[in-house]
């Protein structure tokens, strides 16, 4: 019968009862930490014992073994354990021999010889089993269950794996062992982490850490500031410089990683590798090396700014090369290689000298002679490299070039399907489905029908593989190559089934897109994205068929998926943004209530047919004028009319566009006549196509839930020859209409709390006429006295708004939108307050304060420079504050047409209960008056301002 650390402990005290007397033991401080090698058990004879003859030789076999396993000579080291455990057989040095056989498993589990390794740990654990109680004995054996521990970690055995690292760790607690409770404790976050047990491995690091850092779990870490963790962090390595402290720091620092938090994740691992270059220990600065490149090229990975990405992948790549110099371990060091080959392969997909440096690299370290542990992180690991090659051999296509030293087609498929029988043997379920997965995207890739059909048949392999798990996040991935897989074969309904199931696998997901193994890693935009973007796409074929076909309710069926998929895509862009599931959908759809509003979704799709081009899809929602009963009209597809539309753009003329439009409207010296064309184009590609049906509809607002190109700039320029789209209609902009909470502006008291800066402060500059702006609407009788620039703090907010009845927060301040949740702020005179702070502060104080907050306005921002998905900042700001609407501007205005501006909106605002007008329309007639006014007419002076969310 297998031993097991429940059986032990439970008879530990009634079967030992008698002291057993000390003897020459081998023992050694276990550092079983995965990051590199797993550490052996080994000797420190007692100087008080006279050690005979046989000892001695017993002591130079240890020594020989352990020197034979510490260079990476296995087989060879195996061989010495068994002696070793023969000889202390025969000494009838039970313990020592429970020592070697513990050795003996762990030289085995490196071989990966695992049933030999298991019998060894197994004979190891019996042996202790029968040994009196005493000090050595429990060292020993809690080591050996942390030898058993990490064995059964590598077959696949998690759970088994955590129990017997939790046995040691009561045995460590018990003997008053501290140090290696720690280092036990930092074990057990790993296997929690393949269990998915994030938040309980979260806990678990944070007291290792000690409380000092005054965390108690890692969604706290989501709320700081840079400043504020490492001032946390410092607390922590001011206590203790020790090895267990710089190691938990990077096990921290990867867990933070996994879960979503990679700023977090990086100020973390500085920290760890201070302490590994103050410890001048060379393989620990080697692995967290190894982790600090990882982060980097994660943060890479989620970056759209493609000069900020290029700096991301150059750091990663330098990250990989300290760790491969420095370290000691052909293990770290082929990580450290194959993860900078894996990066310079991305880079290369819109760099051709990267291809070249990439082939180079993989052919100058004999990357094609690697070998893997047949452990799970191995399986892992051939799964990956396996890509890496893919990708390698498909540059080399797109080079249109052939190369004889690069890896063969077939030597790739091998590659998997060693993977997957060594996971099958294994019984790792999740393993084996990747790996046949992959084999199918590896065919899917090379693409001819023959290549597809077997594509098809591995990916239903996969699919069967985890029907019996619950593992959305693998069956996502694989459901959606299904359809790419179907899309290529011509099959368009079989297409968009297997895509439906990816996007509801994703939906049953939320943000919580960390594999349950952290060895498979979730990038939004390459692998969860693209998700949304193929069923839309899939969704919109299909409904141009149909309307061929003259099949008009299935048609409006298929626009409304599509439609309700483009507001899914939009929840997850804000959900992967604040890197947290906070974004709740309101499933009412406000457009459902307001019938004197047009809702536009433009879409940005690539076009297969005609690669230099790119297809602008719009989805116009529009009130139906005559539902064709009372029934029906109760139903939402019938109270809304769908029409689509498509315009063929050249590709990257788009972005350029935008782009140039940008920088015209922030400049304020721009001419007319240099500007306009453009605001005619991008009104020629997305409103004059549906400018009939919107004429016919006699709709008066426009809402626009728009695509990431199209966010940085407002849809007020756009210009049809004659008249700005301001002048015809009022305009809002949605995160997705699901998530606003719908309440007209007329039912609101319009009561508001001013606050702003107008001196230069914290190294930003003067707001000359912030004092101006806030003292109109003061005059206007609907504000408290401002809280202007020392008495702008977080406290006096807070307090104005638990102590009065306020609809409208207004500040006044310098602001920043960005596509980075930690770079988008608002600046108090206390303290900068990024736009998770800023929701605390104002999410909170709504739930207590009897009137919800209706409307936050920002009226000196700016978005990002250089930043393309800034916008996103925005609508974060929008959702995150709890206020049902935000307006603000995408930049900074240093005139007095701002005060002029905003005096004009609050007169219109405190009207609004007789004119019955909306939020939107309120703005748009300020911005009227603007435009009206010659030194004004400028859009660089009224077009910036924008109303997001409920536009009532």
């Amino acid at each position: 019968m297998k031993p097991n650390g429940k059986m032990f402990n439970r008879n530990l005290t009634s079967q030992f009862k008698r002291i057993y007397h000390k003897r020459s033991l081998f023992l050694a401080i276990l550092l079983f930490i995965f990051a590199s090698t797993a550490p052996l058990v080994i000797a420190k004879v007692s100087q008080a014992t006279q050690i005979v003859q046989t000892q001695s030789n017993t002591q130079q076999l240890v020594n020989q073994a352990t020197q034979l396993y510490r260079s990476g000579q296995f087989q060879e080291a195996a061989a010495v354990w068994e002696k070793a455990v023969s000889a202390f057989s025969t000494q009838k040095d039970n313990l020592n021999q429970a020592m070697a056989l513990s050795n003996l498993s762990l030289t085995y589990q490196q071989l990966g010889q695992w049933e030999k390794a298991i019998k060894a740990s197994q004979d190891s654990l019996l042996v202790l089993q029968i040994q009196p109680q005493s000090q050595d004995k429990q060292k020993i054996f809690a080591q050996a269950l942390d030898i058993q521990g990490y064995l059964q970690r590598d077959i696949g055995q998690s759970t088994q794996s955590l129990e017997s690292w939790q046995e040691a760790a009561k045995i460590y607690s018990q003997i008053k062992e501290p140090a290696k409770l720690a280092q036990n404790k930092i074990n057990q976050t790993q296997v929690m982490q393949d269990l998915g047990l994030f938040p309980r491995a979260c806990k678990t690091l944070l007291e290792v850490l000690n409380p000092e850092m005054g965390v108690s779990n890692c969604q706290e870490f989501n709320q700081l500031s840079s400043e504020e963790l490492t001032e946390k962090i410092q607390k922590v390595t001011s206590k203790s410089s020790s090895e267990t402290t710089m190691i938990a720091l990077r096990s921290l620092g990867e867990l933070l990683r996994f879960i979503g938090q990679p700023e977090q994740s990086q100020i973390v691992l500085a920290s760890s590798l201070n302490l590994a270059d103050k410890l001048n220990s060379p393989q620990e600065q080697a692995a967290t090396y190894l982790s600090i490149g990882n982060t980097i090229k994660t943060l890479a990975e989620n970056e759209r700014v493609r000069r900020r990405r290029e700096n991301y992948y150059q750091e990663a790549v330098n990250a990989y090369i300290q760790s491969a110099k420095l370290t000691t371990s052909s293990t770290t060091r082929q990580k450290a290689q194959l993860n900078q080959l894996s990066l310079l392969l991305k880079q290369a997909k819109s760099d051709p000298e990267k291809y070249k440096e990439a082939k180079a690299f993989w052919l100058s370290q004999n990357l094609q002679d690697v070998q893997f542990s047949p452990s799970r992180t191995g399986i892992y690991e051939q799964i990956n490299y396996s890509q890496s090659l893919a990708e390698l051999i498909q540059l080399e296509k797109f080079q249109q070039k052939q190369d004889s030293q690069l890896p063969s087609f077939n030597q790739i498929d091998q590659i998997l399907e060693q993977a997957a029988t060594q996971a099958k043997k294994l019984g790792d379920k999740p393993a084996q489905a990747y790996a046949i997965g992959n084999r199918g995207a590896l065919y899917e890739q090379r693409g001819s029908q023959e290549d597809l059909s077997q594509a098809e048949n591995f990916t239903r392999q996969a699919l069967s593989i985890v029907s019996s798990l619950e593992s959305p996040h693998i069956s996502y991935q694989y459901f959606w190559q299904l359809g790419r897989i179907h899309k290529e074969q011509g099959n368009l309904q079989d297409a968009i089934a297997a895509s439906t199931k990816a996007y509801d696998a994703l939906q049953s997901l939320r943000s919580d897109l960390v594999a349950v193994n952290p060895e498979v890693q979730f990038s939004f935009r390459s692998s969860v994205e693209p998700v949304y973007r193929q069923l839309v796409e899939l969704e919109l074929e299909y409904a141009q068929s149909l309307k061929k076909a003259g099949k008009e309710d299935e048609r409006q069926k298929r626009l409304t998926q599509a439609r309700d998929v483009l507001e899914s895509l939009q929840l997850a862009e804000l959900n992967n943004f604040f890197r947290e599931a906070c974004v709740e959908a309101n499933r009412t759809q406000i457009d459902q209530i307001d019938t004197k509003a047009a809702v536009i979704y433009p879409i940005v799709l690539s076009n297969k047919q005609q690669s230099e081009m790119e297809s602008l899809e719009v989805i116009l929602s529009l009130p139906n004028p005559s539902p064709s009963n009372k029934a029906q009209s109760k139903k939402a597809q019938s109270d809304r009319i769908l029409r689509l539309y498509s315009t063929e753009i050249p590709k990257q003329e788009l972005e350029e566009t935008v782009e140039q439009i940008q920088a015209f409207l922030k400049n304020p010296d721009t001419k007319l006549e240099e500007s306009l064309p453009l605001y005619q184009k991008v009104y020629d590609w997305l409103v004059r196509p549906i400018q009939q049906d919107l004429e016919n509809s006699n709709v008066e607002t426009l809402v626009f839930v728009l695509d990431e190109k199209l966010r940085n700039i407002p849809m007020s320029v756009l210009h049809d020859g004659e008249k700005y789209l301001l002048q015809k209609y009022a305009i809002a902009l949605a995160p997705g209409l699901q998530l606003i909470n719908p309440k007209p502006l007329a039912d609101i008291n319009i009561k508001a709390i001013t606050a702003g800066i107008s001196e230069a402060h914290q190294g930003f500059k003067e707001l000359a006429e912030v004092e101006s702006e806030l003292e109109q609407i003061t005059e206007l009788g609907i504000a408290t006295k401002p809280l202007l620039n020392e008495k702008f703090t977080i406290k006096e907010i807070q307090n104005q708004i638990l102590n009065s009845d306020v609809s409208i927060v207004h500040l006044a301040t310098h602001a920043q939108f960005s596509s980075i949740a930690d770079d988008t702020f608002i600046l108090f005179w206390d303290k900068r307050l990024n736009v998770k702070q800023l929701g605390n502060l104002l999410r909170n104080n709504a739930l207590i304060s009897r009137s919800p907050i209706e409307l936050l306005v920002l009226s000196a921002c700016e978005t990002a420079i250089g930043d393309q998905r800034a916008a996103l900042g925005l609508a974060g700001v929008a959702v995150r504050s709890g206020a049902r609407s935000t307006m603000a501007s995408l930049w900074s205005v240093e005139d007095k047409s701002t005060a002029k501006l905003m005096g004009e909106l609050y007169s219109q605002l405190k009207k609004a209960k007789q004119s019955k007008i909306s939020k939107a329309q309120a703005l748009k007639e300020a911005q009227l008056t603007l435009l009206s006014e010659k030194q004004y007419s400028n859009p660089h002076f009224w077009a910036p301002f924008v109303v997001v969310g409920n536009w009532q």
